[in-house]
């Protein structure tokens, strides 16, 4: 059985239930109320610079991480009602705010739960992946499922599979970086050769966030499986990117950076003498 997340689908009883009951819910209202507490901590001023920062179609407050961290301690009116309720809420506000930071603060209240998030959330975080558009998001969205493959290891890594071989390039990067935490651990519940594939079917994939996280995860491999990777390394050095061969090495001795260094240069001009004249 297939048991990989559609997105298409509703995951759980709670998710198809949030998605119905919506306008019952008075979610607008939990929307209102994030929104004025978060607004008058924002930068207007920086507000440009920040979205052309980030790539994002999102509108912006501009409120430092710390700040917005500081900001999400005092509970909601909502906080208090029972798990899955407070779910749907949060859920509603993810795919209808048009704010990077009201975005962030949904995020923020699982990923700060780190091991001891539920697992029963993971049907309906799921699908959060499909409204993702920038790399924050992303990569707070990979802390979060990096703790609920430790507990639904089967169902997450299924996923990630599937989103692995998807086109949408976010899909491709949280299928990477959702697999840093676990996949690093000696004792990991991920052998190396379920996280090598799904980095080998995103080394040819351009797209620079893609690539950046090819080089992270690789990275926090090499510090774990320094002979694997370095292998890994051998078999791929002349297709990979710039980009995740720069960051895959940052930990590497220098010595062993400068000869893959070398060869990759020698091996780019080798092909450029090779390539028939026009």
């Amino acid at each position: 059985m297939n048991t990989a997340f559609s997105l298409s689908k509703g995951g759980s009883k709670v998710g198809r239930e949030w998605m119905e009951n919506r306008g019952s819910l008075g979610v607008s209202s939990y929307h209102a109320e994030v929104l004025a507490r978060l607004q008058p901590l924002g930068h207007p001023d920086q507000v440009p610079a920040l979205k052309n920062y980030m790539k994002s179609q999102l509108d912006f407050l501009a409120i430092k991480v710390p700040v917005l961290s500081k900001a999400l301690q005092e509970p909601f009116s909502f906080s208090s009602q029972p798990a899955d309720e407070v779910l749907a809420i949060w859920s509603d506000i993810w795919f209808s705010s048009p704010y990077f930071e009201v975005m962030s603060a949904a995020l923020m209240h699982y990923s700060r739960r780190k091991a001891r998030i539920a697992p029963e959330v993971w049907p309906v975080l799921a699908r959060w992946s499909s409204r993702v558009e920038n790399w924050a998001h992303s990569d707070e969205l990979s802390t979060i499922y990096s703790y609920l493959l430790a507990q639904r290891p089967t169902e997450v890594y299924a996923q990630l599979e599937a989103w692995n071989a998807a086109d949408e390039q976010w899909l491709r990067r949280l299928s990477l970086v959702s697999l840093i935490r676990e996949a690093k651990k000696p004792s990991s519940l991920l052998s190396l050769d379920r996280v090598l594939p799904l980095v080998t079917a995103c080394v040819d994939d351009r797209r620079y966030y893609v690539q950046k996280g090819v080089g992270w995860l690789l990275r926090e491999l090499s510090d774990v499986y320094p002979d694997q990777i370095g292998a890994f390394f051998e078999a791929h050095k002349g297709n990979l990117s710039g980009v995740a061969f720069s960051v895959a090495t940052e930990h590497w001795p220098t010595e062993e950076r400068q000869r893959l260094l070398a060869w990759r240069k020698a091996h780019r001009q080798g092909n450029l003498l090779a390539e028939p004249s026009r």
